[in-house]
């Protein structure tokens, strides 16, 4: 859970994922994804704000899409003041450092892919000399930095940032390392089938936590196992406007027996098909959490609590590992933790980066 501020130190005048209180001051905002913690504040409201000053959001092109459909009465707002960049390719931004000065500056940004969510994004920003690396929610195998062209001078020649806003979710040595995704999902392919095979009349249930940010799970599922997921209807109009996505999904729950559907707090089996009973519903829980304490080695196993419940170590964040590698890899002069863990505080978290960094 984001606890950034949404503003760049070295570059007053912006913000990234926050877009109320002293944001409002700024007079240049990016999204690095559309989850719920990185949006505080975007709203309607703001989008009539932008309208008004002649401001501009910046976010990926499947950001921009979902904006469009989550916030569709201020359609033409979004359209005139939102902004879609380019993976990997720089831009110029002209805004103001000082709200209360006609001055204007210049700022270089380039975003490139954060692996975390459909859509998300990380920011380089270039600015007097400073070079700055907002990385939003992340997770890269550690083995592919080296091949990340916009963040690297050229093959293993990564670029020193003055700063890096970092993801620190997993700092924490309870969660030092996790499966790779592509293993998380073999396996759960291999439960799923299983299950579906024994029986015609079984489903299955992901009870994924966000309601954004598990497409590549449903995208490899629908792949592997050769059937459509039916996902809920707000997030349905969203994944339909992009390709890769939407030739796996459907809002019809009579098309698939793999179903992304159930509000996870309100969970009382599978209110889309009625007929369904509680014996033949095998429920995934693709979430980390809940091996906070145990062996997140461990790539999924059967819950001794709940009968008929599978659960996998399954993470769209950095491990503690994978955080270490990042920090080594790219040596910035300094870090800057923007996501403080519960039950911990942000000196703690400062001296842990400290320590690696040394």
């Amino acid at each position: 859970m984001s606890t950034f501020s949404g503003l760049i130190e070295e570059i007053p005048g912006i913000s990234v994922d926050r877009f109320d209180r002293q944001n409002m001051n700024s007079s240049a905002y990016f999204l690095t994804h559309c989850h719920i913690d990185h949006m505080h504040g975007l709203n309607n409201e703001f989008f009539d704000h932008l309208k008004q000053y002649n401001k501009y959001l910046y976010c990926s092109r499947i950001s921009k899409v979902i904006l469009e459909n989550k916030y569709y009465r201020n359609l033409r707002n979004i359209e005139t003041c939102v902004k879609d960049i380019a993976i990997d390719k720089q831009i110029r931004i002209k805004y103001k450092r000082n709200r209360d000065s006609e001055e204007t500056d210049i700022l270089l940004v380039t975003c490139t892919s954060a692996g975390h969510c459909l859509g998300s994004v990380m920011f380089i920003f270039e600015n007097r000399n400073k070079l700055i690396l907002y990385t939003g929610d992340f997770r890269i195998n550690p083995r592919d930095y080296s091949k990340i062209k916009s963040l690297n001078h050229r093959r293993d020649f990564p670029k020193k940032f003055d700063k890096v806003y970092l993801d620190t979710t997993f700092l924490d040595r309870n969660f030092i390392s996790f499966p790779t995704r592509i293993e998380c999902i073999n396996l759960m392919s291999e439960v799923v089938k299983e299950w579906l095979d024994k029986s015609p009349r079984n489903v299955v249930i992901l009870e994924c936590s966000a309601l954004f940010g598990s497409e590549f799970l449903y995208m490899e599922l629908s792949k592997s196992l050769k059937t459509l997921i039916h996902v809920k209807e707000v997030v349905y109009n969203s994944y339909n406007r992009i390709p890769d996505l939407a030739c796996h999904i459907t809002n019809n729950p009579l098309d698939a027996r793999i179903h992304a559907c159930v509000n996870k707090l309100n969970y009382s089996g599978l209110t889309c098909r009625t007929n369904v009973l509680k014996q033949d519903i095998l429920i995934i829980v693709p979430s980390v959490l809940k091996w906070k304490g145990h062996n997140t080695s461990v790539v999924g196993k059967w819950d001794k609590n709940k009968e008929g419940m599978f659960n996998v170590c399954y993470s769209m964040h950095a491990s503690f590992n994978e955080l270490e590698k990042f920090i080594q890899y790219f040596k910035p002069k300094e870090v800057y933790p923007c996501v403080i863990p519960k039950d911990t505080d942000f000196k703690t978290v400062s001296q842990l980066l400290n320590q690696i960094r040394r």
